[in-house]
């Protein structure tokens, strides 16, 4: 079975607003890790400033992500993104699922599903993130928790085409928080959702599909997390705020994973 290649990506969410703001910041990214070859990466911007920041990221390594699109490509969706506007963008990355669309903007799995089947048809990696809202200590109530994520966001997703989602664990109680879900947490859970792909497909086309994990990611926790050898990788969030954090992030995957 090939080595799955380490990913990192990093999500702005609405941060940073203002054009030259968020271009100076890709160029730090740019100049600090845009030529890594090692570490998969991409970066998901404000969607107000997707195109100035895709002009930037143009000539690194790093990949441009939509924080959200449209379940349809075009069409009377008033204030909607379309994947086709990502795709002229050279975008291939998109953010699904974010437990802030499933509960400040009321998104289920099937509307989710719709949007992960699209992106998969255009040729757009899905970071389908799931996880639970609360802290659970039950390992079975948790295992089935995930495996309903996975199974009405994944319906009618065939198993050459999961292969390229990449599957963001990132439970509610830990993102946005001072601290990240602890190491042995993260590693039962990312445990589970790798036995949950065997059983939804095959265990070949689950030792293909990456799984990484989101939720105060810092310098200081990353070496840790990724040290499972389910963990392929981290989703960044405001730990990643200042350039030289994310790189260290990255550097420090790439040193866990000795790639």
């Amino acid at each position: 079975m090939a080595k799955r290649k380490p990913i990192v990506g990093i999500s702005l969410k609405m941060y940073q607003n203002k054009i030259k703001e968020a271009q100076n910041f890709a160029e730090e990214l740019v100049n600090i890790v845009g030529d890594e070859q090692e570490v998969e990466q991409f970066m998901c911007p404000g969607m107000g400033v997707l195109y100035p920041v895709s002009i930037i990221l143009e000539n690194s390594l790093i990949g441009l992500g939509a924080q959200n699109m449209a379940p349809v490509e075009y069409g009377a969706y008033t204030g909607e993104f379309s994947i086709d506007s990502l795709l002229a963008m050279h975008g291939s990355y998109v953010e699904l699922g974010h437990v802030e669309r499933r509960t400040i903007f009321g998104e289920s799995d099937d509307l989710i599903n719709q949007k992960v089947r699209l992106a998969l048809g255009k040729g757009v990696a899905p970071v389908l993130c799931i996880g639970e809202l609360e802290h659970n200590e039950n390992e079975s109530e948790l295992k089935n928790i995930l495996m309903k994520q996975l199974f009405l966001s994944l319906n009618q997703v065939a198993p050459e085409q999961a292969e390229k989602v990449i599957l963001a664990y990132e439970p509610a109680w830990a993102v946005g928080k001072t601290l990240a879900a602890s190491a042995v947490h993260v590693h039962l859970a990312h445990g589970f959702i790798r036995e949950c792909l065997k059983e939804l497909y095959s265990e070949e086309t689950a030792e293909k599909i990456r799984i990484i994990y989101g939720g105060s990611v810092s310098q200081e926790n990353v070496g840790l997390i990724v040290a499972d050898e389910n963990v392929d990788g981290v989703f960044v969030g405001r730990f990643g705020h200042d350039p030289k954090r994310y790189g260290n992030i990255v550097a420090t995957v790439k040193k866990v994973k000795g790639v």
